[in-house]
């Protein structure tokens, strides 16, 4: 259908290098309300059309639309001109427009501030221009923190509204609608200052998921998802006898065709799906977002058949194909390196979503004039997407369905399905990560409340991002050891994370990276200094920095030496930056910290004899298991090389020798550690 989009737009804006929103008449506004803006047809309508005098709008494709009745023609004619501007021609002549998304929050935000202005005595936002600059502060500063019921945005309480407002009220300047001189300034002031100490203050990171609950969860979708393999041959077999019913087209109606016909194999169809496939899709969109690090948007832009597995240098590589819309205006195609556990979940879902594709064909085929508009409508767009999580898993009927997120989200996805407690050991990992709390929405309830034991862990889509950027880093630093079987082909990973991504989805995932390494870098670092201060730290390093300590002058208010030629100490941690070059670098290890950073040569992790030395390396009470370790296996190892004939020994002389030196250099940490926690005990 043809739409009047490039006439409206010429109507209400004039473009001369800037953009400005047209002061049209009552009569000229009335003039557009029949113009249709946008018409097309999609999975959620069959057949839309928006005209400019509608209330309720929502591109083609998206998720969300928004309505625009502030009860006054000339307010509505502004925020209709705003969004359409936002969203088809940006900020200027030739700008970059914004994501629908952008537009409809921040046309909200503007359609409560003119329905506030209205209260206030203003009938278009032009009116502004015309009030004091006292009333306007006054005006500005009233929206913003009085309270939902007063119509603002309660600011001082849900301190994001100072930026909400912002975003949204500064473009009242930039179309022309506020030519107040001094409205910019204003905003700023009653703004910027607010922002910055959210950020600092009030802002919550997402949480990480802890490695307990994590784990718990890889459990329970595993096992459902063997068990699902299992069954899936017994289950096509009925399901494919249910077709059967739809290819006789005996009854009216479609959507009790099956069971009408086919009454034994719809029960048993029906025991099987409740049984084994009904949380399929649940376990898989865990799997998938635990595995590759993708949005949530990501994982519902998977398509049916998205898993893939190639063999690169005998290996075999998994990977998910997915289309990434974050960082570009058009879906870009990406594929994800994910584990073989996420590749059988999509393959099996993928499956299973295939026998409700023959199942939607056949009801075209045979019920075709039985069939809706509306039901045509859905089966031709689910079969032309095949979206991986696009589908209803019912017992009669090929349900299909758009997947989306937030408020909207799908019970079939839904997170909160997962029952897991939060143990003591959750609690301990989320207070040392700082981020013990339910939640980070402010309209949640339980915003920034901390966990107790027992809690139900609140999941949600995006800590699973932040979780499997922290498991990297985490896993360099070798904490836990336990999590990196799980995650095969990490470093495949964050090659595709580094070099295959958008630009701008780069500098995301390289900000997350860079928080994530200075927490536990300073972590490190304190966990160094303490245990140096303590006398219970081992290694060159360890050595070099306990002896510096000790001579830090005990209660005086003098630095450490006292030539001007040398260095003067006034804290443990200036002891710490001057022994340690690379201090912001830390390159942990499962046995120790390494502070020379990227000009350390010894790269072999697993012969940590080579760093005993050191004077850069460090070693502390959490790396002791290690060395026992370490001590136990070269001890049991050279025992058995002394069991063999002289003639056998001869044959391992380099390993051996290799063995010893390791076990010399655990005798060494051990002995150091176990001599100062001794030492400890004795001085207490």
């Amino acid at each position: 259908m043809r739409t009047d989009l490039a006439y409206v737009i010429d109507a209400v804006a004039k473009v001369d290098g800037k953009i400005t929103i047209n002061d049209l008449s009552t009569r000229e506004i009335d003039g557009l309300k029949e113009m249709v803006i946008w018409a097309y047809s999609d999975q959620r309508s069959s057949n839309a059309v928006y005209s400019f005098g509608g209330r309720d709008f929502r591109p083609q494709g998206m998720r969300k639309g928004v309505v625009i009745d502030t009860g006054s023609a000339r307010y509505d004619y502004e925020l209709k001109a705003v969004m359409l501007l936002l969203f088809h021609s940006g900020l200027q002549e030739g700008g970059e427009p914004y994501k629908w998304q952008s537009v409809s929050q921040r046309v909200r935000t503007l359609s409560r501030f003119g329905t506030y202005c209205r209260r206030h005595g203003l009938g278009t936002f032009r009116n502004i221009s015309e009030i004091p600059t006292l009333k306007l502060r006054n005006l500005l500063l009233g929206f913003i923190t009085d309270g939902e019921a007063d119509g603002g945005l309660n600011a001082r309480e849900a301190t994001t509204g100072y930026k909400t407002a912002r975003d949204a009220l500064k473009h009242l300047a930039h179309y022309g609608l506020v030519t107040h001189p001094d409205f910019t300034d204003l905003l700023d002031e009653i703004t910027l200052t607010e922002i910055d100490k959210h950020e600092a203050e009030n802002r919550l990171r997402h949480a990480i998921i802890p490695t307990g609950i994590m784990k718990q969860l890889i459990v329970e979708a595993t096992a459902y998802l063997e068990q699902a393999e299992s069954k899936f041959d017994e289950f096509a077999a009925v399901f494919r006898q249910t077709h059967r019913a739809i290819m006789a087209g005996t009854c009216s109606n479609p959507k009790y065709a099956v069971y009408s016909t086919e009454r034994d194999a719809f029960y048993i169809l029906k025991a099987l799906l409740y049984r084994h496939f009904r949380d399929l899709p649940r376990h898989t969109y865990a799997l998938v977002l635990a595995f590759t690090g993708m949005r949530d948007g990501e994982a519902g832009a998977l398509k049916t058949g998205s898993a893939g597995c190639r063999i690169e240098n005998g290996e075999a590589v998994y990977y998910v194909r997915s289309l990434l819309y974050k960082t570009d205006d058009n879906a870009v195609s990406l594929d994800w390196v994910a584990n073989d556990v996420a590749y059988k979940a999509v393959s099996l879902l993928s499956k299973v979503n295939a026998l409700y594709y023959e199942r939607a064909r056949l009801f075209k085929q045979h019920y075709s004039d039985s069939l809706t508009l509306e039901e045509r409508s859905d089966l031709d767009y689910g079969l032309a997407d095949q979206w991986l999580f696009g589908l209803r898993l019912t017992v009669g009927t090929s349900n299909f369905m758009r997947y989306s997120k937030g408020g909207d989200g799908l019970k079939s996805l839904d997170l909160g399905l997962y029952k897991v407690a939060v143990s003591e050991d959750d609690l301990c990992q989320l207070k040392q990560m700082e981020c013990n709390y339910h939640s980070v929405a402010a309209n949640s309830g339980v915003r920034g409340k901390p966990y107790v034991l027992g809690d139900l862990f609140n999941l949600t889509a995006h800590q699973f991002r932040h979780t499997f950027a922290w498991f990297i880093i985490a896993n360099r630093l070798g904490d836990l050891d336990d999590i990196k079987y799980q995650f095969k082909h990490l470093h495949r990973a964050m090659t595709l994370v580094y070099t295959e991504r958008g630009f701008k989805s780069l500098n995301e995932l390289r900000t997350v990276i860079e928080q994530f390494e200075t927490f536990v870098n300073e972590r490190s670092i304190n966990d160094i200094v303490q245990s140096a201060a303590a006398g219970i730290v081992a290694g060159g390093g360890g050595e070099r920095l306990a002896r510096m300590i000790q001579a830090l002058n005990g209660g005086t208010d003098e630095g450490v030496y006292g030539s001007e030629h040398q260095p003067h100490f006034h804290e443990v941690k200036d002891v710490m930056a001057f022994t340690t070059r690379h201090s912001e670098s830390i390159r942990g290890l499962p046995h120790g910290y390494c502070t020379k950073g990227p000009s350390c040569k010894v790269k072999n992790a697993a012969d940590p004899s080579h760093c005993l030395y050191c004077d850069t390396y460090f070693a502390t009470r959490k790396h002791l298991p290690y060395w026992n370790a370490i001590k136990a296996n070269c001890e049991a190892k050279l025992a058995r090389i002394g069991g063999m004939e002289n003639d056998e020994q001869q044959r391992f002389n380099v390993f051996r020798q290799s063995l010893e030196d390791n076990l010399f250099a655990a005798n060494k940490i051990i002995g150091r550690l176990l001599s100062a926690n001794k030492g400890n005990e004795r001085n207490m």
